[in-house]
């Protein structure tokens, strides 16, 4: 039987999940059904790449000014600008998208509501959820982006396959605008005028935002190119298809776990964080052996450790700037969605080019410059 607080606190955490399921699903719906718009359209797997790219490119470039206008507008508006956004970028691409060219316009609105989304969340949580389960809720918050990527691959088979890849966008519209039903309406917005002062030059926070460009360019990297390197090594489209949605269940598992660890502990999620990325380098590093069995593990691995990180450094952040903590979000998913545009295309150059077990090696080294960040942090504020 749940207490008090974890009543109150479970729509909130559902409320928000969702709305990171929805404005991450535009990007996630057009890599996983283009298959099915190729059928409408021709386009080539290097302007799908591209297409991608700019969502989450004007996903960076948004999220730092997102969490500035929500320290105005507060998280409810907020919720309900990046409803409305993701709803408008579906409904385009479900009616006027006849091009990679319109698609991508169409996915550029996709990309701000992205980019305001995180930091939409997490001033919610700040707001409704208590302190002590905090990490919890910013693991369930970054859990949303896994389970994204989990329902664009279910929606090609339940979807896109009966009625067609439109009707898949119009689902997401949807998602997005029912979330605002859902939103609750007693968390107040600041003051007019209110601004939360920001610390000045380079800090905690902008060092933080740069270990996740690092760990992300990884992490994406990783679950961009895993189905087509399996199924080069010898793993039929279907297991290949089965892992990667293991790899999206265990990194949301993982972020939701870290997450309750760091409220029972009440520690700094910077030190676990660094230790765990820096050990998910052998899974990066071990995908490059090639053996169908050992990419398994492998991946697994990397998931469970290296991309497990995302809730933790939400923490963070939110624990350095607890006046501003849609900013310092912002600030850090700014270094989160580059990471996102660089990781995908630096393995993609290697691959091209069949030098796979660079990619690998790559990926391992992202995710230990990001570790050896967090440790320089931790150990600057320490002196």
């Amino acid at each position: 039987m749940m207490s008090e607080p974890d009543q109150k606190s479970t729509p909130v955490l559902v409320t928000g999940v969702l709305i990171i399921v929805a404005t991450v699903l535009p990007g996630f719906l057009a890599a996983s059904l283009a298959p099915r718009i190729r059928a409408d359209f021709s386009f080539e797997d290097s302007a799908l790449g591209l297409c991608i790219a700019v969502f989450y490119l004007v996903s960076a470039v948004s999220s730092n000014p997102a969490g500035r206008l929500l320290e105005r507008i507060g998280p409810v508006r907020g919720m309900q600008l990046a409803a409305v956004l993701t709803a408008m970028s579906c409904v385009a691409v479900a009616v006027a998208a006849h091009s990679v060219v319109t698609l991508t316009a169409a996915l550029v609105v996709g990309g701000v509501a992205n980019g305001l989304g995180g930091p939409t969340v997490t001033a919610l949580f700040k707001a409704r959820i208590p302190d002590a389960r905090q990490g919890r809720a910013f693991g369930f918050q970054q859990s949303g982006a896994s389970l994204g990527s989990l329902a664009a691959g279910l929606a090609l088979p339940a979807i896109a396959i009966p009625l067609g890849w439109r009707w898949a966008f119009v689902a997401c519209a949807v998602l997005g605008l029912a979330t605002v039903a859902l939103a609750p309406r007693d968390v107040p917005a600041p003051p007019p005028g209110t601004r939360a002062a920001k610390p000045d030059g380079f800090t905690a926070i902008h060092g933080i935002a740069v270990a996740a460009a690092l760990a992300s360019a990884a992490g994406v990297g990783l679950v961009s190119f895993l189905v087509s390197y399996s199924v080069d090594n010898g793993i039929s489209e279907t297991a290949a298809g089965l892992l990667l949605g293991a790899v999206s269940l265990t990194a949301a598992a993982s972020r939701i776990g870290l997450g309750s660890l760091l409220d029972r502990s009440g520690g700094d999620a910077l030190a676990p964080l660094a230790w765990m990325l820096a050990a998910s380098a052998i899974g990066f590093v071990a995908l490059a052996q090639g053996s169908p069995g050992v990419i398994v593990v492998a991946a697994l691995t990397a998931a469970a450790l290296g991309w497990s990180w995302p809730g933790g450094l939400n923490l963070a952040v939110v624990r350095r700037s607890p006046d501003a903590p849609a900013w310092a979000v912002g600030v850090m998913l700014t270094g989160l969605f580059t990471g996102a545009v660089c990781g995908p295309v630096a393995v993609g150059l290697l691959a091209d080019h069949g030098h796979f077990t660079g990619a690998w090696v790559l990926c391992g080294a992202f995710a230990l410059g990001a570790s050896a960040t967090l440790t320089v942090i931790r150990r600057r504020e320490s002196t």
